[in-house]
């Protein structure tokens, strides 16, 4: 099986396994945020799947700091309003061989939103873009890509996730 085919198959597992949790959860908790010029703005409704900090080169990069931490939703949970502002960019160096879609403000260049095709039903919110009454009650629940965790940075999560890796850092904007 090529390593894509195995990656898709993981998705699969996973993506059934987050499905299950997103049917089970009854939450009608309302989350806001927004790009730091405020174009874009979002609502989310319910709880997430799950909170996760990024210590891949990619993540870094792509948010600015040492770490990228994001929380996990069912799509359908996310309302966008200006959305005309975002940017996309195919971010084409990750494991599952196939592209990660980041999607950023065009205007203020923060950013707010991403997803794999592989797994269109879900989407990843930085939390970094939370409005101000919700971004300090943000906890991780998973830590990945350890290894390449900057060598000041504690273990933020118990054990679990971390073993997975990214190959390199290329990517292409996509119109």
């Amino acid at each position: 099986m090529s390593s894509e085919a195995e990656a898709r198959a993981q998705v699969s597992d996973i993506t059934g396994q987050m499905e299950d949790t997103a049917s089970q959860q009854t939450s009608a908790e309302v989350i806001t945020g927004s790009c730091l010029c405020k174009k874009v703005t979002y609502t989310v409704t319910g709880a997430p799947l799950f909170n996760t900090i990024c210590h891949c080169y990619n993540c870094r990069k792509a948010g600015g700091g040492s770490i990228q931490s994001s929380s996990v939703y069912m799509t359908t949970q996310i309302q966008v309003s200006g959305a005309e502002h975002l940017t996309t960019y195919a971010d084409t160096a990750v494991d599952s061989g196939t592209h990660f879609i980041r999607r950023f403000c065009s205007s203020c260049g923060s950013p707010v939103l991403g997803q794999s095709p592989m797994a269109e039903q879900f989407t990843a919110v930085n939390a970094g873009s939370l409005d101000e009454g919700f971004v300090n009650e943000w906890k991780p629940s998973v830590e990945q890509y350890l290894q390449t965790k900057a060598g000041f940075m504690p273990r933020l999560v118990g054990e679990g996730e971390g073993a997975r890796f990214v190959r390199s850092m290329v990517g292409e904007k996509v119109e």
